[in-house]
């Protein structure tokens, strides 16, 4: 029996000789070596240029602010979740209208960006209901759930 996957790993397709999937068309050592990648260093590769130095780690300072406590949630990372689920970057137990896996923020080319990840009852931008990522500013306001989160930069 053949060590050889004949599989591909990313749709289940079969793969040629030269391993590529005849479906999707991915190598499967690309495949590999994407899995192996943390999933911030996955997204950041969508939006970097090929050449161009991007900065990796959000600069201090960034944060959501949570009107109803007073809290202030750091951005320190460049994907940054936010749910009810304890695992989240920003975990938002006590209000049960918030998705365990909500929405996240992301750092991307020295911006910031908010979307939401299916949850169940929408993120709100600034009163709008997110369909797609967008671009968010200081000041602007997040709502997840009966969360309300503040974008702030010191």
């Amino acid at each position: 029996m053949s060590d050889v996957t004949t599989q591909c790993e990313r749709c289940g397709g079969s793969l040629s000789e030269e391993g590529r999937c005849i479906v999707c068309g991915a190598e499967q050592r690309q495949i590999e070596a994407a899995n192996a990648r943390s999933l911030a260093e996955r997204v950041e590769d969508l939006f970097t240029l090929p050449g161009k130095a991007q900065p990796k780690v959000p600069p201090a300072g960034a944060h959501l602010y949570n009107k109803g406590t007073d809290e202030r949630f750091p951005l320190t990372q460049s994907v940054s979740k936010i749910g009810r689920d304890q695992t989240n970057s920003i975990a938002l137990p006590k209000d049960s209208y918030i998705s365990r896996h909500h929405a996240w923020v992301l750092f991307i080319k020295g911006s910031y960006w908010v979307e939401d990840l299916g949850s169940t009852n929408g993120t709100l931008l600034n009163g709008e209901l997110l369909t797609e990522r967008k671009q968010i500013f200081p000041g602007d306001c997040l709502k997840l759930g009966r969360t309300e989160l503040i974008f702030e930069l010191s």
